[in-house]
């Protein structure tokens, strides 16, 4: 459906002579709102709700990758280097190996952190982390990074 919705936007936007990115992203958004205001149509509604907290997940995870990359930049620039690196075993909530793939590369994309294995039988996703004098807040990163994919991805399924 999003797909679709990419093909229609960027017919609309070449029709109207305006097939640039201003012009593109000014006909999603218009294709956006018909499809958020077609409340009687519920497959249109949940795709609305879906580009909705797909945007919402994109930006809150670049402001994630940020905030890593200040923090990672600070332990290299600091005079004393004082990281301890280690591995984190942390079981999902939803022990699927698609799941897991998608976690473990959003973290290896976050610097610092790097998915290493998976165990689908134990549902036991291994995480290094550059700076885990806290496991626990490395835990949180992955547990909020979880709920916030499974609840865009779960999305689908409600109106």
């Amino acid at each position: 459906m999003f797909l679709g919705h990419l093909l229609l936007s960027g017919t609309l936007a070449a029709l109207f002579g305006a097939f640039h990115f201003h012009g593109l992203l000014a006909a999603f958004v218009l294709l956006y709102l018909l499809c958020r205001l077609a409340v009687s149509v519920q497959p249109l509604r949940r795709h609305a709700r879906r580009v909705e907290l797909g945007s919402a997940f994109i930006v809150w995870f670049i402001g994630q990758v940020l905030l890593a990359s200040l923090h990672v930049a600070s332990l290299v620039l600091a005079r004393q280097v004082r990281v301890e690196p280690a591995v984190v075993a942390v079981s999902l909530r939803r022990p699927e190996a698609r799941l897991a793939t998608l976690l473990g590369c959003l973290l290896s994309l976050t610097p610092g952190t790097m998915a290493l294995e998976y165990r689908e039988t134990e549902g036991i996703l291994f995480i290094h982390a550059l700076d885990a004098r806290s496991p626990a807040a490395v835990e949180h990163l992955l547990r909020e990074l979880e709920r916030r994919l499974l609840h865009w991805l779960d999305a689908g399924g409600s109106g």
